[in-house]
């Protein structure tokens, strides 16, 4: 068995360990003579630490420990043994920490129990899954669900509770049948429950996204809603453990076939109370949602497209301007169907802002009047004070009702965890903020494979992490492809790597996104806005946040690129800002800090200093020439690994550029044209010199040597004579 199974068979024994007499007759696995999971319990803890919430300062345990205060024993462990549970499976808590938190409550009770030994064992595993920041921010209102989880276990019929104790789809249907629902807790439960039937995923929506991704395997969906989503899991992960035992859906092959349909992660929103000021903010704070007047046309069927919003509000709202209900469009879709659990949200009043955290889906409602609203747990009541140097501070000047601001999400995440009666978040030690250091040095490997100099390579790796994006200039046959792909894939994984190619034709509409005929149901054909590879990055980086991802652009100069980048050239200079996009308008669209960007750029087609002077300001540019290290002496190096020390090309290649000199330094030829097969050869040698060499030359020279001069100048064998001169 290897490390990660026996820690997540750990894992498995302890969640046993205290559930089972929990459930069965309400017994603590701490303190066994204290039956502490009994409804009475449950209820007194519920009362202490839910109803209503200390939205005041400091963390959760701080809090608990002042709400436990006179109470009972059996009170205390039930305490002790939910936040056990709730803590045990995170990947995203360090060991120790999980430790101190259980340790220092059971200290709060004298005498103070020990901790079991395997339960203290499996605190010491890396854990099952992350819980990422709904696991801190929302720990009161999980345990308080966990609390109303026991309360109805024990309102079941005996027969009931005994059947679910056994049968893992019967223990669900229990879990299903609560009046309320909180799906990371719940989805957590279950794999503690039942770690061979439910999968340690606690996001609904990927669950869902994996569950559609494999679905084939199943011929159709049995349904939409969390019981069937995890019935139909089970069935997939079952064929899947056929044939991989380890199969993890967070892992490749499967990772990429599913991440795509999960959305893009976590977002953030602003959301003004612009009807009701104030009082409605109150409101909001007080009972925990987020809201929008409600629209004109009621509640929409389903699961409304844009089309279906827009279409509606274009009936309904014929009295506003165009512009208006563009608008309005914009905010109810992004309110119905983007705006979902886990995005954060702040809501700015006067020269104070709030953070909270979005903890389930939108809905109608007619009560107290007409409007759409969305479950918010708010960090505090007191927000803090908006001096306007906060790094969110210039996304909450943007116009409208809902407004994505997800590129101040690294930050928001910060001020809501300094807020919040939360635990003390854990570093994931590749979080990337926008100026730390990530991207890793150059390995032994990197350096072998373009056979460059280390130094070289860390300078370009630090100059991309501070700049963002790069362009290798220089020669022909100077490596820069080939260099740029090496350290993309050095720096992530060949998933987080896209590859285009400038050309003169290549337009905005192809690099970012544009209209194209597509074929509707009906058979007739229209146009559709599609995403060009840029977006399609740029939407793949969103939803992965601490994982570096590049875009190689070659041959960036032979493009117009002005006409390529548009509004995009701002986004270059001013990562993380925001602009509204020219197909997109509705949209506000940023460059996330985690996408690095590798052009090249032949000088034979254009001297850097013919560049756009805008391009120039924003790439850094990293010239590689056949002079200059780490291209010089290139080739003397390759050979050197191959064993090939007593071969003539690297002469011959140093002679070819000395006779070019350096009045043509942009002209001179790289090493790459003799690092191939062929060029081992007589014959092979003799034809790259005349299909390739030479008609880069010619072009070059052409107006100032004839074609029978290029030849005979740098032709092989005048410059074989001129090496051997030379040598």
């Amino acid at each position: 068995m290897g490390t990660e199974q026996r820690s997540l068979e750990l894992i498995k024994e302890a969640a046993r360990a205290i559930l089972e007499p929990a459930l069965s007759d309400g017994s603590s696995a701490i303190d066994p003579d204290v039956k502490a999971w009994l409804p009475e319990v449950a209820r007194d803890l519920h009362v202490r630490i839910v109803r209503p919430p200390d939205a005041g300062a400091g963390s959760f345990r701080e809090k608990l420990k002042v709400q436990l205060r006179g109470t009972s024993r059996a009170t205390h462990l039930l305490a002790a043994e939910l936040m056990y549970l709730h803590v045990l499976p995170l990947t995203n808590v360090r060991p120790a920490v999980k430790l101190d938190r259980i340790t220092e409550v059971l200290s709060w009770l004298t005498p103070q129990p020990p901790l079991p030994e395997p339960l203290r064992l499996a605190l010491d595993t890396p854990g099952a899954f992350s819980g990422g920041t709904g696991f801190n921010v929302q720990i009161w209102r999980q345990i308080g669900w966990l609390l109303e989880f026991v309360q109805h276990w024990w309102a079941l019929r005996d027969d009931v509770r005994t059947e679910a104790f056994s049968d893992p789809w019967k223990f669900r249907t229990a879990v299903a049948s609560m009046v309320t629902d909180q799906p990371g807790i719940r989805n957590s439960l279950l794999y503690l429950a039942f770690p061979d039937t439910f999968l340690p995923i606690v996001s609904q929506d990927n669950k869902r996204a994996i569950r559609d991704a494999f679905s084939h395997f199943l011929g159709l969906p049995s349904g939409q809603d969390p019981l069937s989503v995890d019935r139909d899991l089970f069935a997939i992960h079952q064929i899947h453990t056929k044939q991989d035992e380890t199969a993890n859906y967070y892992r490749e092959p499967y990772v990429s076939q599913w991440r795509k349909l999960a959305g893009n992660g976590a977002r953030a929103w602003l959301v003004r109370p612009r009807d009701g000021g104030r009082e409605l903010l109150e409101q909001w704070l007080d009972s925990g949602f987020v809201s929008i007047a409600g629209p004109r046309f009621g509640e929409l069927a389903g699961e409304p497209s844009r089309a279906d919003v827009h279409a509606a509000v274009e009936e309904n709202y014929q009295h506003l301007d165009y512009v208006q209900r563009l608008s309005l469009t914009t905010d109810y879709y992004s309110f119905l169907r983007v705006l979902k659990a886990d995005d954060h949200v702040i809501a700015v009043d006067g020269d104070r802002v709030y953070f909270g955290v979005v903890t389930g889906g939108a809905r109608y409602s007619d009560e107290p009047t007409p409007r759409l609203t969305c479950p918010v747990a708010w960090s505090s009541e007191d927000g803090i004070t908006f001096e306007g140097g906060e790094p969110f501070s210039k996304h909450a000047t943007h116009q409208g009702v809902v407004v994505d601001i997800t590129a101040a999400l690294d930050s928001i995440k910060e001020y809501t965890r300094s807020l919040v009666g939360s635990e003390e978040p854990e570093r994931d030690p590749h979080s990337m903020s926008p100026r730390s250091r990530t991207l890793p040095p150059p390995s032994d490997g990197l350096i072998s494979r373009v056979h460059g100099d280390r130094g070289w390579l860390q300078d370009v790796i630090e100059l991309l992490e501070d700049r963002r994006q790069i362009v290798l200039y220089g020669p022909p046959g100077t490596g820069k492809t080939y260099i740029a792909r090496e350290l993309a894939h050095h720096l992530t994984g060949a998933d987080a790597v896209r590859v285009v190619q400038f050309h003169p034709s290549y337009a905005y509409e192809d690099f970012f996104e544009g209209y194209r005929p597509a074929k509707a149901q009906d058979g007739s054909v229209g146009f559709e806005l599609q995403p060009g590879p840029l977006r399609q990055i740029v939407a793949e980086a969103i939803t992965e946040p601490h994982r570096p991802y590049v875009l190689i652009v070659d041959e960036i100069n032979r493009a117009n690129l002005a006409k390529v980048f548009g509004e995009l050239y701002y986004l270059l200079e001013y990562r993380g800002e925001m602009v509204r996009l020219q197909y997109s308008p509705q949209e506000s669209f940023c460059l996330p800090h985690n996408l690095y960007f590798i052009g090249t750029m032949n000088t034979a087609d254009r001297s850097i200093a013919l560049v756009d002077t805008a391009l120039r300001r924003r790439f850094a540019f990293v010239e590689l020439h056949p002079d200059d290290i780490p291209v010089r002496d290139l080739l003397r190096r390759w050979l050197a690994v191959r064993g090939e020390t007593g071969d003539d090309r690297p002469g011959l290649l140093a002679a070819l550029n000395a006779e070019i000199g350096d009045e043509d330094r942009d002209f001179k030829i790289g090493p790459a044209y003799l690092m191939t097969p062929d060029a081992e050869r007589a014959d092979g040698l003799r034809r790259i010199w005349e299909f390739s060499i030479l008609p880069l030359l010619e072009e070059h020279y052409y107006g100032r040597l004839d074609r029978q001069e290029v030849r005979s100048r740098f032709g092989l064998d005048a410059i074989r004579l001129r090496a051997g001169e030379s040598s």
